[in-house]
């Protein structure tokens, strides 16, 4: 089989990807899935889909090493596996992170992706409830909008912040993109998750130029002469090959993408002879520089009974279902996200140094039945993240047999500054809980179970307790320093035809959730390619 593009992978970035590269100007495009296609409701429920995160249905089921910096626990890594990746179970929250993110990016050595070069692209792929201005677009594939229904808390939280000198905007992507704010979420206006599956894929299905194969698992790319000429791949057991005349772009996320290259024999020389891998083109930075966000919670029990612990009743759930079904204003239709932050929080900041993200909702909650089972209670949770981490990980084999995981070792909290920030991150959410607009909402705190004054106890919960915000970012990073992996264009360096197009190219943490910001690279690199062309 022969083709012009095959892409692997079908998530935030592979979906957009082999929608552009299929369309006017592109060529005949393979799209390679290892997972399946989901089309029951719980994929289509926001709520449902981000319970289903560590499902063997629909998520690889990662777990990383254990973390030296946190007693030596193993962390949950949710990593979505199907026609849309990760937006199948992600939060849903649409948050580009903050300008100066991007203008970062780009004085690190990625001319091309500072913010006035890279706003076009979010423009062009939204679909925003704002309509078209300055920084918003309309006509684009992805659906974004505010929740459904209001919590009455939000206003009680905003003003909490201003309380502490915290300002509130109405739209962080605008003028002033820091504060407190409603988030936004992937979702249409009839209450269902916008994956990128079903933003970028579903409407193209008849596109002769596109083939999709599911059930696919990519185990090699085949390099000939230096330059990337086509890939194996296992479908229903046996072994297939496919060649592509131009490209080859893998989109396979954060984890997926170096993992590939690694069984490939692309990467550090040293590592893949200990496996016993070919060395195709030694390349260090092959799955280094994995970052993520650490965060941490609080839970309080609610005063007022208005927590999502009421719409979780067996009969109110059945009956938003039934609403959300015929399209009417529901609780489902978007996350129990109150309120959420991106803040600087330090006068020697230059740009948000601080993550909040306020839920009424407990991590135990789930649907109960009055006499039956009891539910979790009425809970809010607050969470606390550091936005820039300094701590790096990395991904590397477990060996040579392509069907193992990845070895995934983060090193959260092993530099100092995101010790100290975090453990800053928790006095400041201690004090917004305790802002008198608060007073008749948050109750007795019951995570962490005590009160905790001193540094040391601080870090000892945070060591237990700490995780992150699954915001896995940078181990095939873009730029033009020794341990880049690809160039601005994406390219894989030393490999003709060859390109990595997801968020492992992202050298830096973004200060937002990445998935606006995967569609977004995905929709700019596919015009790189197809301007080549």
């Amino acid at each position: 089989m022969s083709w012009d593009y095959i892409v692997i992978g079908s998530g935030s970035s592979g979906a957009v990807v082999a929608n552009r590269l299929s369309g006017k100007g592109g060529g005949r495009v393979l799209l390679l899935e290892a997972g399946r296609r989901h089309r029951d409701l719980r994929f289509t429920v926001p709520l449902a889909g981000f319970s289903m995160r560590m499902h063997p249905k629909s998520s690889w089921r990662f777990e990383s090493e254990p973390e030296p910096a946190l007693d030596g626990r193993r962390l949950e890594i949710p990593r979505g596996k199907g026609l849309g990746g990760s937006s199948l179970i992600n939060g849903a929250v649409y948050n580009r992170g903050n300008p100066s993110d991007f203008d970062r990016w780009a004085a690190l050595g990625s001319p091309g992706w500072d913010y006035n070069s890279v706003l076009p692209y979010f423009r062009r792929v939204e679909n925003h409830w704002k309509g078209d201005n300055a920084v918003h677009g309309s006509q684009g594939e992805m659906a974004v909008r505010q929740p459904q229904v209001p919590n009455p808390f939000t206003g009680r939280a905003f003003e909490a912040a201003r309380q502490m000198g915290f300002s509130v905007t109405d739209d962080i992507a605008a003028d002033d993109p820091e504060g407190f704010h409603i988030p936004d979420f992937n979702v249409d206006d009839r209450g269902r998750r916008m994956t990128t599956a079903r933003a970028f894929l579903d409407p193209i299905r008849g596109r002769k130029q596109l083939t999709i194969e599911t059930g696919a698992q990519v185990t090699r790319i085949i390099v000939e002469n230096g330059r990337a000429t086509g890939v194996e791949y296992i479908k229903n057991g046996a072994p297939v090959i496919a060649r592509a005349s131009s490209e080859i772009i893998i989109s396979s996320g954060t984890f997926g993408s170096p993992h590939l290259l690694l069984l490939s024999g692309i990467g550090p020389a040293d590592e893949l002879r200990a496996h016993g891998v070919d060395v195709v083109h030694d390349l260090p930075g092959v799955g280094r520089n994995l970052h993520d966000q650490p965060a941490c919670i609080f839970e309080a029990l609610t005063k007022e009974p208005r927590a999502f612990h009421r719409t979780f009743r067996a009969d109110r759930f059945a009956a938003q279902i039934v609403r959300w079904s015929l399209g009417l204003k529901n609780e489902l239709a978007t996350m129990p996200v109150i309120a959420a932050a991106n803040m600087r929080t330090s006068q020697s900041s230059s740009a948000p140094d601080m993550r909040f993200m306020i839920s009424a909702l407990s991590i135990r909650n789930s649907v109960w039945f009055p006499l039956i089972r009891k539910g979790a209670g009425h809970y809010m949770m607050a969470l606390y993240g550091v936005p820039h981490p300094r701590s790096r990980g990395s991904v590397t084999l477990h060996s040579a047999d392509p069907l193992a995981p990845p070895r995934i070792l983060y090193n959260l909290l092993t530099d100092e500054h995101d010790l100290s920030e975090l453990r800053r991150g928790h006095r400041l959410m201690r004090e917004f809980l305790g802002q008198p607009a608060l007073s008749t909402v948050v109750g007795d705190i019951t995570l962490p179970p005590v009160r905790l004054d001193t540094d040391e106890a601080i870090d000892a919960f945070h060591r237990r307790a700490a995780q992150t915000t699954q915001h896995p970012m940078g181990t095939c990073k873009m730029g033009l320093d020794d341990l880049a992996v690809v160039d601005p264009a994406c390219r894989v360096r030393g490999i003709d035809g060859l390109r990595v197009i997801d968020l492992s190219v992202v050298p830096v943490q973004s200060s937002g959730n990445p998935n606006a910001t995967a569609v977004m690279l995905g929709d700019k690199a596919s015009q790189m390619i197809l301007d080549d062309r």
